[in-house]
């Protein structure tokens, strides 16, 4: 123990161990036996990147999806002009179906029509007035619906409806009211368009 603590000692074993390991690191050099090789990074061959690949079948499918992207943009253009031609069309009907309402609505308006169970009443009120004076008569007729009148000068003979209109057109008019001369001339017209009127008598 006293000779490993002599620092020749521990320096003549450091010095074999130098030896030693000198030899270990000679020995498979002088024997033909070569290290391993580090591989270069530059000789590992990486996968190419398919997105760097250009196929024809690639290509074929581009141009089918721009052929079909330009076929939906046509349809869609002819999809939208229909669909405003059609909603120029429905106003348009709109626009006649409210001329024709308000048409018939007119002619409601101008054509009276005496129903059946009004005949008897529109006979006695025709004979009362046809016995006045046609006077009188326009001035109860003006203070009755339009077609209330039309209805009973329609029961009564033309020889007393005659003076009567005659009358109306004559009588003075009231502030703010059609003129009784218009109105005579209405209900004129409302006599000739008369629907089912029955034969009148007085």
């Amino acid at each position: 123990m006293k000779m490993l603590a002599s620092p020749w000692v521990l320096a003549l074993l450091g010095g074999v161990m130098s030896i030693v390991t000198t030899v270990a690191l000679l020995v498979p050099a002088v024997s033909g036996i070569a290290p391993p090789a580090r591989v270069h990074e530059a000789q590992i061959e990486l996968p190419p990147r398919l997105w760097s690949f250009k196929t024809e079948a690639m290509d074929s499918l581009f141009k089918e999806l721009a052929v079909e992207r330009e076929k939906l943009a046509t349809e869609q253009k002819n999809a939208l002009a229909q669909q405003t031609q059609t909603a120029a069309e429905a106003a348009e009907l709109e626009k006649k179906r409210l001329e024709i309402k308000a048409l018939r609505d007119e002619i409601n308006q101008r054509v009276v029509e005496i129903e059946v169970q009004e005949v008897k009443n529109l006979k006695t009120l025709a004979q009362t007035y046809s016995v006045m004076n046609p006077g009188a008569a326009v001035a109860i007729l003006r203070e009755m619906d339009e077609n209330s009148a039309v209805k009973i000068l329609a029961m009564m003979k033309v020889d007393r409806v005659g003076p009567i209109l005659g009358e109306m057109a004559k009588s003075g008019d009231r502030p703010g009211e059609e003129t009784m001369a218009r109105r005579a001339a209405r209900i004129s017209d409302k006599l000739r368009l008369l629907k089912t009127a029955p034969k009148g008598t007085s």
